[in-house]
């Protein structure tokens, strides 16, 4: 299979393809008389394996790691490299519900402010004590 016919099938980009093959997580094709590559089946499962883990997610650091580990242990390290990963996004999802419950907060004090406040005044916003002129 040759370049063009593999980044096809795998909804990718040659230039992908060729980067994956400097990195390493593709074995270097053979090539045809013409110096295209062409890819055999060994490296097509290999690709769309890396194409997939990509998509994922997985650098391209954690992917090299599990190619380069034993075949018959791939799953349970993809199952570790997937839990670090759901952990990982759990605290951020935990940090950015932290955050969005703070701007909320801060926006509720300044739609609560009474209609007479300087316009300008957003010590509520800041959790400041306000010292505007034209506090009521």
């Amino acid at each position: 299979m040759r370049i063009g016919e593999l980044a096809r099938d795998l909804g990718t980009s040659t230039k992908t393809l060729r980067f994956y093959e400097r990195s390493g997580l593709l074995p270097p094709p053979d090539r045809l008389d013409n110096g295209y590559r062409a890819y055999d089946r060994r490296a097509v499962v290999q690709a769309r394996l890396v194409v997939g883990l990509r998509r994922i997610g997985l650098t391209v650091e954690e992917v090299r790691d599990l190619l380069d580990g034993d075949e018959a242990t791939l799953r349970p390290r993809l199952l570790g490299v997937l839990d670090r990963h759901l952990q990982e996004i759990g605290l951020q999802i935990s940090v950015l519900q932290g955050q969005h419950d703070d701007l909320a907060a801060r926006y509720r004090a300044l739609l609560d402010l009474p209609k007479q406040r300087d316009g300008a005044c957003v010590c509520a916003a800041l959790s400041l004590p306000c010292t505007c002129a034209g506090e009521a």
